[in-house]
């Protein structure tokens, strides 16, 4: 039996996890230049490191655990969704739980492996050996099993729990939809530490990524306002298409400018 109190943990669960990505990306976005401190040296990222590192080591430690708040949210949403154990929301699951594994092992190595490389620096190691070694576990760790495999996941998890949305009474449809398109150019984002040509769709990061919180934020609130005794999720309408794309258009102006 599904109840009230199911529906609002699991909604609970989606805040907290939206926060945490949300004003974590935030702040190392200004005292770490996130996302391009990826891509610039090794020399230059652990230099900006060190000098904020009474900050940036618990943000990243904070957003390496919303790896397993992804894990928690996709297992409660099968529950709240697998009535009739339908293998599509199993298939969902599987890779809602990678994209939470995937985050942690992405982010993990800030709090822990980085400042390693960051004492190294005073410890007289070459540099060139320590931004060889360092760029390495940035290109796998990060762009790799982070931002590639990660990416694939949450792409996959997305598509098909919009496409399960879309055929369930508990969302309306309109959230579902929105959930299928966010999931599709997610792919095309995912591809971008392939290298060549498909570098362009890093592009994609920010935007894709804010419509996804903002997606995960409305998906909380309709569960808040779930009927309980005819498990139907809030209607959604142009009202709030409009103030989402207000939001979206807020936060990923500032970025692209």
């Amino acid at each position: 039996m599904i109840t009230k109190t199911n529906y609002r943990v699991t909604a609970v669960t989606i805040i907290i996890h939206t926060f945490i990505l949300g004003i974590g990306f935030n702040i190392l976005a200004i005292v770490f230049e996130f996302p391009d401190i990826l891509r610039l040296s090794a020399d230059y990222r652990l230099t900006l490191f060190t000098e904020n590192s009474s900050i940036i080591i618990p943000v990243y430690y904070l957003l390496a655990l919303t790896g397993f708040t992804q894990i928690t949210l996709s297992v409660f949403l099968h529950h709240l969704f697998d009535v009739n154990k339908s293998s599509l929301m199993m298939l969902a699951t599987v890779f809602g739980i990678l994209t939470g594994i995937f985050q942690v092992l992405g982010f993990i190595r800030w709090p822990i492996v980085v400042p390693y490389f960051a004492s190294a620096m005073d410890n007289n190691v070459p540099m060139e050996t320590i931004a060889f070694v360092e760029g390495m576990l940035n290109r796998y760790a990060g762009m790799a099993v982070g931002e590639h495999l990660g990416f694939v996941c949450q792409a996959a998890w997305t598509t098909l729990i919009g496409i399960i949305m879309v055929k369930h009474k508990l969302f309306s449809h309109g959230i579902g939809w929105a959930a299928v398109i966010i999931g599709l150019l997610s792919f095309p984002m995912s591809m971008e530490p392939l290298g060549g040509f498909l570098t362009i769709f890093g592009e994609l990061s920010w935007p894709v990524n804010a419509a996804w919180n903002i997606w995960l934020v409305i998906v909380a609130i309709s569960l808040f306002y779930t009927n309980e005794e005819t498990q139907t999720g809030m209607a959604v309408g142009w009202k709030t298409a409009a103030i989402s794309a207000v939001i979206w258009i807020i936060v990923v102006i500032p970025s692209i400018m």
